[in-house]
């Protein structure tokens, strides 16, 4: 499982899970570790329009953990 770990803004966050999506072959799970919380929910819209998996978001230690299932 690949995991991106950042304290950057939405938009350079889901540039990054793109770069990771590129290169997955088949399906993927991924975790983002974030404190941005609106984070979560563009990442649920982009899962929407792409055909990835959301599944689901939980808050650890000040930071939101969101879990996706890419796939190619």
């Amino acid at each position: 499982m690949r995991v991106i770990e950042t304290n950057e803004v939405c938009p350079v966050v889901i540039l990054k899970v793109m770069r990771e999506w590129r290169t997955v072959k088949g399906e993927e799970e991924i975790l983002i570790k974030t404190p941005w919380e609106a984070t979560a929910q563009e990442l649920e819209k982009w899962c929407n329009e792409t055909g990835n998996q959301y599944l689901g978001c939980t808050r650890e230690k000040g930071r939101f953990i969101i879990k996706l299932k890419l796939k190619r």
